[in-house]
């Protein structure tokens, strides 16, 4: 998708309100979640498409306010972040009681997706080429001091080329040398053992750094082998203890190389997880695939 001018560019990741008429066209709804509703919009000059995240502003709703945060989160992230293996940044704004943010449309959708339309029919060589964008995209985004912290299937988007995208950065946290503001909020399956330890026990350390997008990495490359990410057959209490204290069964149907680099990625100490960085170099990326890689 070609770039153009946002119809706002937000100051501090707040919009303002503008009166007139929006530069994006409303089209069909391709999905909905706690946050709001997703349309594919079109623009009224350039008619290129984008993907328009659509949140009713509720008076005195704290889930209407929870989902604002989250957006404004993601304004405040995407803004200063441009790579091919991130969802692309157009802009927002308020127009009447609807809070609108508009992004990279990145079609046929999520990995997530992927896998429910593909199921048995994921390669490893297929995985290799969606962990490596996957990994760049970390790569790139842990330079700049950030923590995605929500890597799963459903939060990373892959185009009719296998080029995958970074998405949904409600959750993202900057390293600024503050205390994390954690939560439980979804689901445990991809988290980090620190993650969970860090927000479920007083007095533990809340220093959580960027392996935790490394761990989450290691699930979602399990979500794509086996249809299901790790521990899903648990729910509640039970998924959050076997996250604790046990690591991820690795698939045995995977290549050696494939195996060695979830070891890697489930290391429980968050220090001896290799970076993003690191991970690009490892041999699981480079096997006998014929993959045209494209970044």
């Amino acid at each position: 998708m070609t770039s153009h001018h946002s119809p706002l560019s937000p100051v501090g990741g707040k919009p303002e309100v503008i009166p007139r008429k929006s530069k994006w066209q409303k089209g069909k709804l391709i999905g909905r979640g706690t946050f709001g509703s997703v349309y594919v919009a079109s623009n009224r000059e350039t008619g290129a498409l984008c993907a328009m995240k659509e949140v009713e502003i509720l008076p005195d709703d704290s889930n209407s306010a929870e989902c604002m945060r989250q957006l404004e989160q993601e304004i405040k992230v995407l803004r200063h972040l441009k790579h091919p293996n991130i969802v692309q940044y157009y802009g927002s704004e308020i127009v009447g009681d609807k809070f609108y943010i508009y992004l990279e449309y990145v079609h046929p959708g999520s990995i997530n997706k992927f896998i429910q339309d593909h199921c048995g029919a994921i390669t490893e060589s297929v995985v290799r080429n969606f962990t490596r964008h996957i990994l760049c995209g970390l790569a790139y985004l842990h330079s700049k001091k950030t923590i995605h912290r929500d890597i799963k299937g459903a939060n990373l988007l892959v185009d009719a080329y296998g080029v995958v995208k970074l998405a949904d950065f409600g959750m993202a946290k900057h390293l600024n040398g503050q205390t994390a503001n954690l939560s439980l909020k979804g689901s445990p399956y991809w988290m980090a053992p620190e993650l969970l330890q860090s927000a479920t026990q007083t007095g533990a350390s809340s220093d959580i750094g960027l392996a935790v997008d490394i761990w989450s990495l290691g699930c979602t490359i399990i979500e794509m082998m086996n249809g299901k990410p790790p521990w899903s057959e648990y729910e509640g209490a039970a998924a959050l203890f076997r996250v604790l204290t046990e690591s991820p069964s690795i698939p045995n149907t995977m290549s050696a190389e494939g195996q060695d680099f979830l070891q890697c990625c489930f290391r429980r100490n968050p220090a001896d997880r290799p970076t993003a960085s690191k991970l690009l170099d490892h041999p699981f990326l480079y096997g006998n695939s014929g993959d045209s890689f494209m970044f």
